[in-house]
């Protein structure tokens, strides 16, 4: 048996926490997320999937109070104090939706997208691994991943790593129960790869798309795969100016454009 408390916020979390109910050699003892109220951009709410099945929602702080065996994060808003990683017995645990060592911090769907053209990098990963005081440093325990393509936009690619995270999810269940996930850890020094990291704030500025170089046919490409990773519903896409009057630029909208 594991026991075990959920952090997280979005449609991946539910469905962590849908695999953890069924699993009979899992205890989910409290899940931290979100109130019911909150407003996010995704549809529906940890919050009251895990009131629907009989689980406590707490606060963080609370976790100190409860028994527990791993805490799982999955899209989780805060970075976990020491303190509470070392509460866990056997520890914290992190699904993060992103290739490590290669992709940490915010906004890496579209990052990859606009990367993988200079690097010939074509695809993304999402990894599962032990989480430290420092963000996504961890040993990682698994990954998994999918290709990138010329047509992908920053939400299209954003649904197959889910769908992605979602079975490496289901995978590394048996591996908890048993606690093999300590024996198959590995510091992310090992892997040799690019790296890179970009903040909450790394796309701001980016989204302006100027006349000029939306009418140059030397920088095509480069402004299709710019449009693309920007394209992310309900987020504002990629936009230019034409005679003084907003146009927002999405991966279809540039191609009847550029046609």
């Amino acid at each position: 048996m594991a026991s075990i408390a959920l952090l997280g916020s979005r449609p991946l979390s539910r469905e962590c926490l849908k695999i953890l109910d069924n699993t009979d050699e899992v205890t989910v003892e409290a899940v931290v997320t979100y109130p019911q109220e909150h407003n996010g951009w995704w549809e529906g709410s940890l919050n009251k999937l895990a009131t629907d099945l009989g689980y406590p929602v707490v606060e963080e702080s609370d976790l100190f109070t409860y028994d527990l065996d791993y805490l799982i994060s999955t899209l989780y808003f805060n970075v976990l104090s020491s303190d509470l990683l070392e509460h866990a017995n056997k520890g914290g645990l992190n699904l993060h939706q992103a290739e490590l060592p290669r992709y940490r911090g915010s906004n890496t769907f579209s990052h990859a997208i606009m990367n993988a053209r200079e690097d010939d990098y074509w695809k993304y990963g999402t990894t599962f691994h032990f989480m430290t005081e420092e963000v996504d440093a961890g040993d990682i325990i698994a990954r998994n991943f999918v290709d990138i393509t010329e047509e992908d936009t920053a939400k299209s690619l954003y649904e197959k790593t889910e769908q992605a995270s979602i079975e490496l999810f289901e995978e590394m269940i048996p591996h908890i129960i048993s606690g093999e996930v300590h024996e198959m850890r590995t510091p992310q020094k090992n892997f040799e790869s690019k790296e890179y990291f970009y903040s909450k704030n790394s796309l701001d500025g980016e989204k302006e798309i100027l006349l000029d170089e939306l009418c140059d046919p030397d920088q095509k490409v480069q402004i299709y795969d710019k449009i693309r990773a920007l394209d992310f519903p309900p987020f504002e896409p990629a936009y230019t100016y034409l005679n003084d009057q907003k146009v927002y630029l999405t991966k279809t909208s540039y191609e009847e454009i550029v046609e």
